[in-house]
């Protein structure tokens, strides 16, 4: 009883060491995961406290359960990143909520690439296609909502869009940002999660407690460090996995035909953007983080090239935007991390999806 009375002791005095730790040690999740980095070639002009406090904001908030789409952004209020109670990130330009009727109102979805991890509100994408529809067609004319959000991809953006569409907000165009997670993810993010606790509830819960606990943290921290990355031969042998592949490019698909139904069943124009990746026509010699491994991310590697094949069979049609290239022969960095794109190329990518709802007759 003494040795068990001691045991508990003393896993309580380790917790309260690691929660003191995790406390005392500024969370900075990229310097964790990558290492020191030239973070001013992708932060021009911002001190690295800045930085440090931008990506705090950006990676401490972890997202909320939420029904049928299965996890949404959770609702806050910081300096560089503010999510409003509807679930929409907050733009340039200050769109209203409910929605303004006399305005083009323009839904943006996405995953964290759209909601712009690592950039502040007013450097994302859709801050960016903010921007460049008032210079053309006057402030105040339309109002452009990002509703990106992580981990998502073309299901639980669908979803979405069915429910806001259900609640009575019916923008006039919805613009649908995909490409890296359609490969990275084969099930919604919180999928296992819910599996567990309701295959078996009392282990899951058990589970979630042991993943809470100061010291777990703590040890999730020290091994978020990512790896070296992988030969090419190793990289293709774990993901040029066709079926794979394929079977995720024909969900694509799917949701694009479903998504088209809905828009156009409330009136709703819609236009489907292929976003850039690092991994598809970019030289990764400029970029900050090339050196370790991309994880799942890697599947793109392969999954652009076989949607860039699959367009040439099957053309997508006037409402499809291959964006993909747009990083091609660029010898600059574009990513503030392995993945999400710095203010510089999100405004980039806005300026050509705002021209392309224009070019398109899709506003005004």
């Amino acid at each position: 009883m003494l040795a068990l009375f001691h045991g508990l002791l003393g896993f309580v005095a380790l917790n309260l060491l690691a929660w003191g730790a995790l406390k005392l040690l500024p969370e900075d999740p990229i310097t964790s995961t990558y290492g020191d980095r030239p973070f001013g070639q992708v932060y021009p002009g911002r001190t690295r406290d800045e930085v440090r406090e931008l990506l705090r904001e950006t990676w401490t908030r972890p997202a909320v359960w939420e029904p049928f789409t299965d996890s949404r952004e959770r609702r806050y209020e910081g300096r560089y990143v503010n999510v409003h109670r509807a679930g929409f990130r907050l733009s340039r330009g200050g769109a209203p909520w409910p929605l303004d009727p006399a305005r083009a109102n323009v839904f943006v979805f996405g995953g964290s690439t759209t909601f712009g991890y690592g950039v502040a509100d007013d450097e994302t994408i859709v801050s960016a296609i903010q921007a460049a529809l008032d210079e053309r067609l006057g402030a105040g004319k339309t109002a452009c909502y990002n509703f990106g959000r992580g981990a998502y991809y073309s299901s639980p953006e669908r979803i979405l869009f069915e429910e806001l569409l259900a609640q009575g907000a019916v923008p006039r165009v919805a613009v649908f940002q995909d490409g890296l997670n359609e490969f990275a993810f084969g099930a919604p993010f919180l999928s296992t999660t819910l599996r567990r606790h309701v295959n078996t509830p009392l282990a899951g819960a058990f589970g979630t407690l042991l993943e809470e606990l100061p010291v777990s943290r703590l040890i999730a921290r020290a091994k978020a460090k990512k790896t070296p990355r992988r030969s090419e031969a190793e990289l293709a042998a774990a993901f040029d996995d066709a079926p794979v592949l394929d079977a995720r490019l024909d969900r694509y698909w799917t949701n694009r035909r479903l998504i088209a139904a809905a828009a156009g069943a409330w009136g709703v124009k819609p236009l489907f953007v292929w976003l850039p990746a690092p991994t598809y026509r970019y030289d990764l010699r400029y970029h900050l983080f090339a050196d370790l491994d991309f994880d799942k991310n890697n599947y793109s590697r392969f999954g652009y090239a076989r949607m860039a094949e699959r367009l040439q069979r099957e053309p997508a049609g006037a409402d499809f935007v291959w964006a993909a290239d747009l990083q091609d022969g660029v010898r600059e960095p574009l990513y503030v991390d392995q993945v999400h794109f710095t203010a510089a190329f999100s405004r980039r990518i806005g300026s050509a999806v705002a021209a392309s709802l224009l070019e398109r007759g899709l506003l005004p």
